[in-house]
């Protein structure tokens, strides 16, 4: 395999360092660190993005979706797994569905803050229809079978990237059920048609991962800054630039700051009025609901 150019790059510089080495015997141990740090990196870099590896089973299939003449979508493997305390119960995926994003009214931001350090969690958005259905799209590191991951791996070109499609049922009950963590789901402030702009948008950023996939990387290409990229790819300023794009589990307070979740509480106030964790038993009384009917009564908990 013919070397990028960025690895031909990095051992052009390692040999010019070693060069000048022979006539500045000073710089000779910085030119072997260096080299040695470019050896390492090398089986890195030479790395490529796959998308057909033996993925874990929720990542087993990647969506796509056709933007039809009518101005509907059908998407092709949605996932609509469902679970119940501590347990998964179906793994079932949707093959073929048609969603008219013009019926889109809401879109929800979620957030899943890790226990360990609050400063971290995941993200991401949920589109709400005028029948209450609703569907969910999550950036995520794509997890081969048997893997378990790591920040630290992450950083290292170990994970594929992946746009994770499924049903809300699928991806609340995923996170507040099975693995028990917390969860917070806001109202974004934005139009119905922003909401539809960038339900659009996201579509089209998926087909492009699916035929063209790239690495996750936990700086810089997580959950949550590649979800902010997204955005300001389709609407340019939605989303400034802030240090919660690399450290999410702030994310709320970031956007209450900067009105996209509107409140006239405090930012405590806030989280514990739309925070999921204490409703989890009515939630799992609905986990085995149709997914539109989930979307229905989860909106109804009070």
């Amino acid at each position: 395999m013919r070397p990028s150019r960025r690895v031909r790059r990095t051992l052009t510089r390692a040999r010019l360092l070693l060069r000048r080495a022979r006539q500045r015997p000073v710089t000779a141990a910085l030119a072997i660190i260096l080299l040695g740090i470019a050896l390492l990196a090398l089986p890195v870099l030479l790395r490529t993005p796959r998308g057909d590896r033996l993925w874990a089973d929720e990542f087993a299939r990647t969506t796509t979706a056709a933007l039809n003449a009518d101005g509907t979508v059908s998407f092709r493997n949605m996932r609509d797994w469902s679970y119940g305390d501590g347990r998964v119960r179906t793994e079932d995926w949707i093959s073929t569905l048609t969603v008219n994003p013009g019926d889109i009214v809401k879109v929800w931001f979620i957030l899943e803050p890790f226990a360990e350090w609050k400063a971290v969690g995941h993200t991401f958005l949920s589109f709400e229809l005028t029948d209450g259905s609703a569907y969910a799209f999550s950036v995520e590191a794509r997890r081969e079978q048997g893997e378990r991951y790591s920040t630290v791996k992450g950083l290292f070109r170990e994970y594929e990237l992946t746009y994770t499609w499924g049903t809300e049922r699928d991806l609340i009950t995923r996170r507040l059920l099975y693995l028990k963590h917390p969860l917070r789901m806001y109202p974004l402030a934005v139009s119905p048609q922003a909401a539809q702009t960038l339900f659009r948008g996201l579509i089209q950023k998926s087909n492009d991962l699916a035929a063209h996939p790239r690495f996750y990387n936990t700086i810089g290409a997580n959950c949550t800054n590649m979800l902010a990229t997204l955005v300001n790819q389709i609407s340019p300023g939605t989303v400034p630039l802030d240090i919660t794009w690399y450290l999410p589990g702030h994310s709320d307070e970031f956007l209450m700051r900067i009105g996209l979740i509107k409140t006239d509480m405090s930012v405590t106030q806030t989280q514990a009025a739309y925070d999921l964790t204490p409703k989890r038993a009515q939630v799992l009384e609905i986990a085995q609901s149709p997914h539109a009917a989930f979307g229905t009564a989860l909106r109804r908990i009070p």
